[in-house]
């Protein structure tokens, strides 16, 4: 410990060079390389093995469905609880165990034999992915390293299924050919391989390598308190914003719940059913796959546009935008015949629901500051992904009734356009408790 505290000392009397390339941004490249292969493994490359575990098993799709189901509710369950974590525990801990857990959980699901093993597995799954991904810990993370540039590197740092986009092509060719068992496998595999090291990139704060947000330096830089869990856990006292319990008595708080969580229905349950849906409509599995890469592809616009129109012009046009667009892509999903209907249904359901990734943490620390971000982003996402657990059993439960997907739609493209005013509700700064 003396030998720690000489050596901290003597590093901060040396003369500080500011980094060619800021820290932060290796730790939003960090963000895009996980989120690439979760969306590939899990969140959206799972829906290339939907068919195949339903032809072998011969489970309907509202049973199938209710594993997603299932996903979404523990996923939004965790939520409040993965960031009160985050705030206590440092964002890397959780990072690096959400990975080891879905991985596990990946090479489990690759031997189920039954429903209830199918369950149990997604379940873990889900867990670690929702440690893992860039809804709570990563953004977590990076609004401490960014304040100026906040919202662009948000919206870089959530372009990882975007990236993934183009490749999701691959995990269908795996599966074709190694059978949805083995390629499961392969990529839980892969998770640990690659997740591992990606996790350990994400830094709490600045301040403990000399700099500011956005990569300024320290004039007089504190000496660091010695051991790692100082650098895991920073007086939250020392934070700007509100506390959560001061948070949950403004009326933004509420406003945002109830955006987030009628979108998340509908969005929840196309982002299940998608692959199917295509295939219903008579799309082979690889075009049916190479129309949700073409989603997640253009996803990226609304990702980094909304990033960008939110540190410029007013948020709350920006989100009311995305709802109504995300209303419009539902519409269009309801008469999709032709594979050439796809390319604006992928472009208004991109655009849309990419601008509400970033939208959300940029709002949340716009709002309410950084003393309790993680907490409180955690109870908005928990709230809409809990909602979200209807989204994947109705459009099951539409398909099996009636034999399309029609019915779901137009029930999604009302509720979302019932939203948009909503977000007029959200206020342009931030709230007092």
């Amino acid at each position: 410990m003396y030998t720690q505290g000489v050596l901290a000392k003597l590093f901060l009397t040396l003369p500080q060079r500011r980094p060619k390339i800021f820290f932060g941004w290796y730790i939003v490249a960090a963000s895009v390389g996980m989120n690439f292969y979760l969306s590939l493994a899990f969140f959206q490359g799972f829906q290339i093995f939907f068919l195949p575990i339903v032809n072998e098993f011969g489970w309907s799709r509202t049973l199938t469905s209710g594993a997603f189901a299932l996903r979404q509710l523990e996923t939004g369950v965790m939520a409040p609880a993965v960031g009160f974590l985050v705030d206590r525990w440092g964002p890397r801990t959780i990072i690096l165990g959400g990975v080891i857990v879905g991985g596990t959980g990946m090479l489990l699901l690759s031997a189920i034999s039954s429903a209830w093993m199918f369950y149990l597995a997604f379940a873990i799954i889900s867990f670690g992915v929702s440690g893992a991904s860039h809804g709570i810990a990563w953004p977590a993370v990076i609004v401490k390293w960014f304040h100026r540039m906040r919202g662009r590197a948000l919206g870089l740092a959530m372009l990882g299924p975007v990236v993934a986009g183009p490749f999701l092509i691959l995990v269908q060719l795996l599966e074709e050919a190694l059978g949805w068992r083995l390629a499961i496998f392969v990529l839980g595999v892969g998770l640990w391989v690659l997740g591992i090291p990606l996790a350990l990139l994400a830094r709490p704060h600045p301040e403990v390598y000399g700099l500011l947000a956005d990569g300024e330096p320290v004039a007089a830089a504190k000496p660091p308190v010695q051991g790692k869990a100082h650098e895991e856990r920073r007086d939250r006292q020392d934070l700007p914003g509100l506390t959560v319990a001061e948070a949950v008595r403004t009326r933004a708080f509420w406003a945002l719940v109830a955006v987030f969580g009628i979108h998340g229905l509908g969005v929840s349950g196309v982002m299940v059913h998608q692959v199917p849906l295509f295939q219903s409509v008579g799309f082979s599995p690889r075009e049916a796959s190479i129309g949700l890469g073409l989603v997640f592809f253009l996803s990226g616009i609304g990702r980094l546009s909304a990033g960008v129109l939110m540190d410029l012009i007013d948020q709350r046009l920006v989100l009311t935008g995305a709802l109504v667009a995300q209303a419009l892509s539902f519409l269009l999903l309801a008469y999709l015949t032709e594979w050439w209907q796809v390319i604006p249904f992928a472009l208004l359901f991109g655009i849309a629901f990419g601008s509400t990734i970033p939208a959300r943490p940029i709002l949340m620390g716009r709002i309410f500051g950084q003393r309790a971000f993680g907490a409180l982003q955690g109870l908005v996402q928990g709230a809409a992904v809990a909602t979200g657990v209807l989204g994947p059993l109705i459009m099951g439960l539409a398909f099996d009734l009636t034999g399309t997907y029609a019915p779901a739609n137009f029930f999604f493209a009302v509720l979302t356009l019932a939203a948009a005013p909503l977000a007029l509700l959200v206020p342009s700064s931030q709230a007092s408790a």
